[in-house]
């Protein structure tokens, strides 16, 4: 909503205005008499003569840079208190150390306790400049500077460094480093935020990470989600003895020496091509823990006993041109990440300009149509701002430079989105846009290389590749009918069927105004089975469901996930 939807008059874009009221303005005597105070940043208003007020929901610009606030310069001081040299002391942490890492003691005023008391003040600098402070009371209560970036505690200790530590709080950092490891730095936040934004400042020419963080379950789910945008390849997990959650316990209770042990026995995740059964002990226990777990569903009933999506997995998606399977694959990628909150770094130069796939998606996610001239109902600018929102959170997409895409250019851009936004599935649509440079080896030696660059890809970083692939030239049958596409029939090689975990085809039925979705091929029985789901579609929004499902023309967002948005 606008001020001008409310009927509100105003020509500047920003400040504070006054103009007439149209809700008493054209009764009173002074009808030029401008009564209606209007903030335009805030997007509020009140009217002095009739009372009447409001306000809009802003429209934020959601491609806008973000301003971070810089904290004031603050003085090192290190005369600290006795109390607080010993509280750390208690913690196996020395005077040094704490100067050295510039670790400050001073009054702050704590929301929780609603006072300013003593604080534990932790300075997040990079490239020497200050960049946040943590502030700790002795209640454990803690805050960062409003509105300042949130980076790595820590982060200047890397440069020039080839191997890091990572560490889920300051304490542990700085038991690090009482144990002699310089190069080791802590998470902003804990295990709570797995955005990680803070991860784009991480240099890339490390060779090797500990990941040293809380034995808990949300250490575990922190360490797992380091590791998958790192890349496990580089990736060390750090483990305690059984009598310590932490480093900073480790440090209490065995000095720097257990620290070193711990290091010392930190164990790789597997490598490609060399198992031995000591590298994947710890997630033999998970699975025999939790058991095999399906991956998620997407709420269509048939469809959902047929199949799940889970992480490293490569599913081809196929089917005739026009019969639906980028559109289909587009529903099913909506509904995961409304649902399931995934986020997908998209390839499919197809579908430029962006503002097109943009449009498409969009419907699918608020239920109604983009288009101006139509008979059906159109989203709201409300609606729009909320699509825009939702979707630059949850789609990137790659273009690399250049008229000619390559997938190692594909794979290394889905490589810095899974760093930076956490992207847990890659969309390339369709394969016959990657430039091919087959040069002497056979076709069918290069999809073999191809698709193993894919598993490879989607093993290293946990992630769900989506590879929509157009199937050879299909002959009609007799009674005009095509024949349904098998993953045999994908263009190029029967490689698209041996080597992908999964198989869809998606086969639309035009007289009837059906869309059978088989399910072909699914390695893992967990995940799936074979058979076939029909579906409906929905002109209005893009949308299809199930046979004897309503049609849903309703947001997916809830009032919830708006509110976060």
């Amino acid at each position: 909503m606008t001020f001008y939807d409310y009927g509100i008059q105003i020509k500047k874009s920003s400040g504070q205005v006054k103009t007439k009221c149209p809700k008493c303005s054209h009764e009173r005597k002074k009808k030029s008499d401008p009564c209606l105070s209007v903030n335009i940043d805030d997007g509020v208003w009140n009217c002095h003569n009739c009372g009447w007020n409001g306000a809009i929901k802003k429209q934020n610009n959601y491609m806008q840079e973000k301003i971070y606030v810089t904290p004031k310069s603050t003085k090192d001081m290190f005369d600290y208190s006795e109390k607080f040299i010993e509280w750390f002391a208690n913690r196996g942490i020395s005077k040094s150390t704490l100067i050295q890492n510039r670790v400050g003691e001073g009054n702050e005023y704590m929301p929780q306790v609603g006072k300013e008391v003593k604080t534990i003040q932790f300075k997040y600098y990079r490239d020497s400049s200050l960049v946040n402070i943590k502030y700790r009371d002795g209640a454990k209560n803690f805050k960062l500077v409003k509105d300042a970036e949130r980076i790595m505690y820590g982060i200047d200790d890397l440069l020039g460094k080839k191997e890091a530590i990572i560490v889920e709080g300051e304490l542990d950092k700085l038991a690090f480093y009482e144990a002699g490891f310089k190069n080791c730095v802590s998470v902003p936040n804990g295990a709570s935020n797995l955005k990680m934004e803070y991860l784009k400042d991480f240099p890339t020419n490390i060779d090797r990470v500990y990941i040293a963080v809380d034995s808990d379950e949300p250490g575990q789910k922190l360490q797992e989600e380091l590791a998958r945008r790192i890349g496990r390849d580089v990736c060390y997990r750090v483990t305690y003895p059984n009598d310590c959650k932490d480093i900073n316990e480790v440090l209490i209770k065995n000095k720097s020496f257990g620290v070193k042990d711990c290091i010392s026995k930190a164990q790789a995740y597997p490598l490609d091509g060399v198992l031995n059964v000591n590298d994947f002990d710890l997630d033999i226990d998970t699975l025999y823990d939790n058991g095999l777990q399906r991956g998620e569903t997407v709420g269509h009933e048939k469809f959902d006993q047929l199949f799940s999506f889970a992480s490293s997995q490569l599913t081809v998606v196929t089917g005739i041109p026009t019969h639906g399977k980028s559109n289909f694959l587009e529903h099913i990628c909506i509904k995961l990440s409304s649902k399931h909150k995934w986020k997908f770094g998209v390839f499919s130069p197809e579908h430029f300009p962006m503002q097109l796939h943009f449009s498409v998606l969009a419907e699918k996610l608020m239920g109604k149509s983009f288009r101006k001239a139509t008979k059906y109902e159109r989203m709201s600018k409300e609606d729009l701002d909320i699509a825009k929102r939702f979707i630059s959170e949850h789609y990137h997409w790659i273009r690399p430079d250049g008229d000619v895409y390559t997938i190692d250019a594909i794979l290394e851009s889905a490589k810095g989105l899974i760093r930076r936004h956490g992207i847990n599935a890659l969309i390339i649509d369709p394969y016959n846009k990657i430039d091919a440079n087959i040069g002497s080896q056979s076709e069918t030696n290069f999809i073999n290389k191809f698709l193993t660059k894919l598993t490879i890809f989607k093993q290293k970083y946990d992630i769900h590749i989506f590879l929509v692939a157009h199937p050879r030239k299909m002959q009609k049958k007799d009674n005009g009918y095509y024949e349904v596409p098998s993953l045999y029939d994908v263009a190029g090689s029967a490689n698209f069927y041996n080597q992908v975990d999964n198989g869809i085809s998606v086969y639309r039925d035009f007289k009837n105004s059906l869309t059978s979705v088989y399910v072909q091929k699914v390695k893992f029985r967990h995940i799936g089975e074979l058979g076939y789901a029909q579906f409906k579609y929905n002109i209005q929004n893009g949308r299809y469901s199930e046979v004897g499902e309503h049609l849903d023309n309703d947001t997916y967002i809830s009032d919830k996930q708006e509110t976060m948005l």
